[in-house]
C-alpha cells in the first residue's frame, strides 16, 4: 500500500496548514511511508517554520495521549482506509481525505478532555523504547516530543525520554534525527563511545563495525567524549554539511565538507557514489539486498564506480555496473552474482 500525500496535495483539496501536518502524521505513524513520501515529508516541513511547528504540536499532544492511543489509533486506521479508496477511485471518494482529518481532529480533542479528566497525563517518569528495522527495511518513528528518527536498513536505536533529558543510543546502523525545538530538553545521542548533542539540527549518524561517522543535514552539532569533563572546549562543533568519523579508540577525524545529497540519499531507497572502489560499492549495496555479490578477480576490487543506485532493483545494479566498468557479471543462482574482469576479444579466443 503506497500513499503519496503531496500527490492529494496537488489534487487541489485545500487543507490546512494543520490538517496537512495531521496528514503528515498518520501517515509516518502508519508504518506505510514509502521513500519518496519520506522525501516529501522533508521538503514540507522545510518550506516554512510554521509547517514544523505545526507537526511538532501534533506529534507532542499523540505523546501525551498514551493511555488513550489505542482508542485513537482505530481512527488513524479508518483514515488509512479512506486514503486507500481515495487512490483508487478519486472521483467516488473525493471527500475521504478530508473527512478523514476532520474527524481525527476532533477525536483528538475529545480525548485530551478524557486524558486530563480521568487525570491520565503522566507529570513524571520517563520513557524506554527499542526500535529495530530489518535488512532492507526503513522506518520513520516519531517521538512523543515531536521529534523523529528516520532508520535505515538493520539499525537498532534505544530511546530514553525524561521531563530533564532526551536520549539514544545507536547501538548499530544509521539514522537521520530531525530533533523538535518544542521545549528546552538537551536532545543526545550515544554512538560509540561518543555523545553527540544537537544544538539546532538534522543529522545522520552510522554505526557500523565500531567505526561511527556523523553528518550534519541542517543547523550545528557538537561531538564529546564521555571521559571528557563538560566544558566547552571538549566539544566538538559540526555545521551544516560537514562530517567526521572516529573509532573503537574515540579519536575524531579531521572535520570534512561532504555531498549532503550523497549522505541523505538512502532516504530516498538509493545509494550514491563517486569514484569509490568497486569493493566499497558491493558492500555498502549489500547492506540492503538479500543474497550475495562476489568479486572473483582481486583486481577489479579496486576499479572505481560513480552513479546513483537503487538498492531496491538488484537486477538494474548489476547492469549498471557492467556498463560502467570493465566486468561482466555471472548468475550462478538465484541468490549469488559472480562479478569477474571483462575480457578482450582475444582473451576470449
Amino acid at each position: 500500500m503506497n500513499w503519496n500525500v503531496e500527490g492529494h496535495a496537488e489534487s487541489g483539496d485545500g487543507l490546512s496548514v494543520p490538517d496537512r501536518a495531521m496528514q503528515w502524521f498518520v501517515l509516518l505513524q502508519s508504518g506505510h511511508a514509502t521513500p519518496a513520501d519520506r522525501l516529501g515529508f522533508q521538503q514540507w516541513i522545510g518550506a516554512d517554520a510554521s509547517h514544523r511547528r505545526e507537526f511538532e504540536e501534533c506529534s507532542s499532544l499523540w505523546g501525551e495521549l498514551a493511555s488513550a492511543r489505542p482508542l485513537l489509533q482505530q481512527e488513524l486506521d479508518r483514515v488509512a482506509l479512506d486514503w486507500e479508496r481515495a487512490a483508487a477511485h478519486p472521483l467516488s471518494y473525493r471527500g475521504a481525505v478530508t473527512w478523514g482529518l476532520t474527524r481525527v481532529s476532533v477525536n483528538l480533542v475529545v480525548l485530551v478532555v478524557m486524558v486530563l479528566v480521568a487525570g491520565w497525563w503522566v507529570t513524571t517518569g520517563s520513557e524506554t523504547t527499542e526500535y529495530r528495522t530489518a535488512k532492507g527495511e526503513w522506518r520513520t518513528v516519531i517521538l512523543s516530543d515531536g521529534s523523529m528518527i528516520t532508520m535505515n536498513t538493520e539499525t537498532i536505536v534505544t530511546v530514553a525520554l525524561s521531563f530533564a533529558e532526551r536520549t539514544v543510543v545507536l547501538q548499530e546502523g544509521e539514522a537521520l534525527f530531525a530533533v523538535s525545538h518544542a521545549n528546552k530538553r538537551p536532545f543526545e545521542v550515544i554512538a560509540g563511545n561518543r555523545v553527540v548533542r544537537d544544538v539546532g539540527t538534522q543529522f545522520v549518524v552510522r554505526c557500523q563495525a565500531q567505526n561511527v561517522m556523523v553528518t550534519v543535514v541542517e543547523g550545528a552539532i557538537e561531538v564529546q567524549q564521555f571521559e571528557d569533563t563538560a566544558s566547552t572546549q571538549s566539544w566538538q562543533l559540526l555545521r551544516e554539511g560537514e562530517q567526521v568519523s572516529y573509532g573503537r579508540l574515540g579519536i575524531l577525524s579531521p572535520v570534512k565538507t561532504v555531498s549532503l545529497a550523497a549522505a541523505k540519499a538512502w532516504v530516498e531507497g538509493k545509494v550514491m557514489f563517486e569514484d569509490r572502489p568497486l569493493s566499497e560499492v558491493i558492500q555498502e549495496v549489500g547492506r540492503y539486498q538479500a543474497g550475495e555479490i562476489l568479486i572473483l578477480d582481486p583486481g577489479i576490487g579496486a576499479l572505481n564506480v560513480s552513479g546513483v543506485f537503487n538498492v531496491n532493483d538488484r537486477k538494474g545494479f548489476l547492469k549498471a555496473l557492467e556498463h560502467a566498468i570493465p566486468v561482466t557479471v555471472s548468475h550462478v543462482n538465484g541468490n549469488l552474482a559472480v562479478l569477474e574482469g571483462k575480457r578482450s576479444p582475444l582473451e576470449q579466443r
